[in-house]
C-alpha cells in the first residue's frame, strides 16, 4: 500500500448514526492522498459492524473500553502511517474542499498546529469574525484576537499536526476536555505557531459522545483538568501570582453548585482531591514536558487573555477590569497589554 500523506483518526464512542455522515464527507476530499483510521472506544451500539459492513477503506482500531478522547486518539495516532495527522471529532460533517487546506498550513516552518474553521450549532455567528483565546485560570473568552488567521489553541474537533514533533499528543489521564489546550500549550511553549484554517470548514454538530449529560465526572474532568494545564505548564512564580485570581474563581463556583444546578459540587470537589492527591504525577509530568520548551511564560501568557467573564454588562467589564488590572500589577501581561489590533 502506497503511505498516505495524511493520517484522519476519528474516535468513536456509541456515536454510530453520526458516522455515515462524518465518513462520507470525509471520503469525497479530494488532492490529497489520506488514510481514515476509526478508533472505536468500546461502543456497543453496532458501530464497529456498521465500519466493516460499509467502509471497508476506513481502517477499524477497536479498544476494548473507552479511552476517551485523549487515549483513544493516542491509540489512533500510534496506527497512523503518515507524519501529518488529522484528528476529526465523529459527529462532524466536513465541507468539500476541508483537507487540502488543512495540509497546506502545515507548509509554514513556524506552525505545528492548525484548526479548520469549527462551526459549532448554536453559537452566535459574532464568534467567528473574531476568534477568542484562553485566559489565565483555564476558561475560553471569545472576541480576543483580531487577525483572524490568531487563536490560542486548536479545537479538538478538527485539527492537524506533526507527528514527529509531538508523537504521542495527550496525556491519556486527561481522558476528555481540555486536552486540544493541552496540545495547543506544548505547541506554545515549543515556540511555535498555533494556526486557524478559515478555509477548511466544519459544521460540528455536537454531542456525540457524552449528549446533554453532565454527570459528576464531567464536571470533574472539565475543572481538573483546566488546572492542571496551569500546574503542568507554567512555573511556580506564574502559577502563585494566578492563585489569588483562581480562587475567587473556585469559591464563586462552589456557591453555584450550592445554590443552581448550573455546577455540580460533587465534581468541583472531586477535582480537587485528585490534584491534591496527586502531586508525584504533576511533578513527573512537569518535568517531561519542560524539556520541550523553547520559550518562557512571559511569550505565551501575551496570547493569553487577562479576562475571566465572558460578556460586555456593566457587572463583566468591571470585573474584567480588575482582573486585568491585576494582572498587569503582578507582572503577568496579557493580550490586553498589547496595541489594539497587533494579533
Amino acid at each position: 500500500m502506497a503511505e498516505p500523506a495524511v493520517s484522519v483518526i476519528i474516535v468513536n464512542y456509541n456515536g454510530k448514526h453520526f458516522l455515515s455522515d462524518c465518513l462520507n464527507a470525509v471520503l469525497a476530499q479530494t488532492g490529497v492522498s489520506f488514510e481514515i483510521i476509526l478508533v472505536d472506544n468500546g461502543s456497543t451500539d453496532g458501530s464497529g459492524e456498521l465500519i466493516r459492513e460499509r467502509y471497508p477503506d476506513v481502517r477499524l482500531v477497536e479498544a476494548r473500553t473507552n479511552l476517551g478522547f485523549a487515549g483513544g486518539n493516542n491509540l489512533g495516532v500510534g496506527h497512523a502511517r503518515a507524519d501529518l495527522v488529522v484528528l476529526l471529532n465523529n459527529d462532524t460533517i466536513v465541507a468539500q474542499n476541508w483537507l487540502a487546506p488543512l495540509v497546506r498550513s502545515l507548509e509554514r516552518p513556524d506552525v505545528c498546529v492548525a484548526s479548520s474553521l469549527v462551526i459549532n450549532r448554536g453559537m452566535p455567528e459574532r464568534y467567528y469574525r473574531r476568534n477568542g483565546s484562553l485566559n489565565l485560570i483555564g476558561h475560553n473568552i471569545m472576541e480576543v484576537f483580531f487577525r483572524t488567521e490568531n487563536l490560542f489553541y486548536c479545537s479538538g474537533a478538527s485539527l492537524i499536526f506533526r507527528k514527529n514533533l509531538f508523537g504521542l499528543p495527550f496525556e491519556s489521564e486527561y481522558f476528555a476536555y481540555c486536552e486540544d489546550v493541552y496540545l495547543g500549550l506544548r505547541a506554545r511553549f515549543m515556540g511555535m505557531r498555533v494556526l486557524h484554517v478559515n478555509e477548511s470548514v466544519v459544521d460540528h454538530i455536537g454531542g456525540g459522545t457524552v449528549g446533554t449529560r453532565r454527570s459528576a465526572r464531567i464536571w470533574m474532568l472539565q475543572e481538573r483538568n483546566r488546572i492542571l494545564n496551569l500546574l503542568l505548564f507554567f512555573t511556580p512564580w506564574t502559577v502563585l501570582r494566578v492563585l489569588p485570581v483562581l480562587a475567587v474563581s473556585q469559591a464563586a463556583k462552589l456557591c453555584l453548585a450550592v445554590s443552581s444546578p448550573r455546577y455540580r459540587l460533587l465534581g468541583l470537589l472531586w477535582a480537587w482531591l485528585w490534584l491534591l492527591s496527586h502531586p508525584a504525577f504533576i511533578l513527573r509530568h512537569r518535568g517531561s514536558l519542560a524539556g520541550d520548551k523553547k520559550v518562557g511564560d512571559v511569550e505565551v501568557i501575551s496570547w493569553m487573555s487577562g479576562r475571566v467573564v465572558q460578556g460586555e454588562s456593566a457587572p463583566a467589564r468591571l470585573v474584567n477590569t480588575v482582573s486585568v488590572g491585576y494582572f498587569n500589577a503582578v507582572g503577568l501581561k496579557t493580550i490586553e497589554s498589547l496595541p489594539a489590533g497587533s494579533r
